[in-house]
C-alpha cells in the first residue's frame, strides 16, 4: 500500500512569552527579534542591556520567544531555546517559512494593542533575516534593521514603505559578509531608504562597537 505524506495548515494557537522593559508610554516600539536556537532573555543580555539609556527611554521595548521552541534536555532541567522558522539546508526550502512568525507577531502586536506605525524591528542572525521580510508584510511599520544575516529578497512582500539598516562584521564565521553585502545589493533595488553598515570584527557576535553604532541609529529613526 502507497503511503501519502501531506501537509495541511490547521491555525494553532501559539503561546508567546515575551519580556516588554523600556519606557511603556513610549510613542515608538521597538520589537527585538533573537537568533536561532536562542531566547528573550539572551537577546536581552547580549543587545537590549547595552543599549544606550536613551534608547530605553525612547521606546516600548518587546523581546518576543521564537514561536518554535528547541529544547535542550538535562537530567534535572530543560533549557528552552527558540526558532522563528526551519530552513532545510539539504532541501534548500523552508520546512516551516517566515508567514508563520509573521502572522504570530503581527497578532502577538495587535493583542497588545500595538500600533504598527509605531513599530520598528531589530533582529540578530535569524531574527535579522526575519526582521525585513515582516516589515515588507505589514503595512505600516516603520523601519526594520537586521545584524550579521542575509535578506532574502525574494520573500519580501508588498510594503516597501519602510527604511531598512543592514550590520554585518566582514569577519564572521557563522554568516559570511560577502552573502551579506551581496544580498543587501539586490535589497536596495526594492527599498530605496536602505543603509549598509560593515565592521572589521571577527565575531558572529555582537561586539561594543556594533553596540553603540545601533543606539546612536535608533536615537535618530
Amino acid at each position: 500500500m502507497e503511503n501519502n505524506t501531506s501537509r495541511i495548515n490547521v491555525q494553532t494557537t501559539l503561546p508567546i512569552d515575551y519580556i516588554e522593559m523600556g519606557n511603556k508610554n513610549a510613542k515608538q516600539t521597538l520589537l527585538v527579534l533573537h537568533g536561532f536556537a536562542q531566547n528573550a532573555q539572551q537577546i536581552k543580555e547580549t543587545l537590549v542591556d547595552k543599549l544606550a539609556d536613551e534608547v530605553k527611554d525612547k521606546f516600548q521595548i518587546l523581546i518576543p520567544n521564537g514561536i518554535l521552541p528547541i529544547p535542550k534536555i538535562r537530567p534535572k532541567v530543560i533549557h528552552y531555546r527558540y526558532s522563528w522558522y526551519f530552513f532545510d539546508h539539504s532541501k534548500g526550502s523552508y520546512h516551516i517559512d517566515m508567514q508563520a512568525p509573521i502572522m504570530a507577531l503581527e497578532n502577538f502586536l495587535n493583542t497588545l494593542n500595538v500600533s504598527m506605525d509605531t513599530v520598528s524591528l531589530i533582529g540578530y542572525s535569524q531574527g535579522g533575516y526575519l526582521a525585513p521580510i515582516m516589515a515588507s508584510s505589514i503595512s505600516g511599520i516603520k523601519s526594520s534593521i537586521a545584524i550579521n544575516s542575509n535578506t532574502r529578497v525574494d520573500k519580501l512582500g508588498q510594503n516597501k514603505d519602510f527604511t531598512h539598516l543592514s550590520v554585518h562584521n566582514e569577519g564572521d564565521p557563522v554568516v559570511e559578509y560577502e552573502n551579506s553585502f551581496k544580498s543587501f545589493e539586490k535589497l536596495k533595488t526594492i527599498i530605496s531608504n536602505a543603509q549598509y553598515k560593515s565592521f572589521k570584527i571577527n565575531s558572529h557576535e555582537l561586539q561594543e562597537e556594533n553596540i553603540k553604532y545601533l543606539s546612536s541609529y535608533l536615537l535618530e529613526i
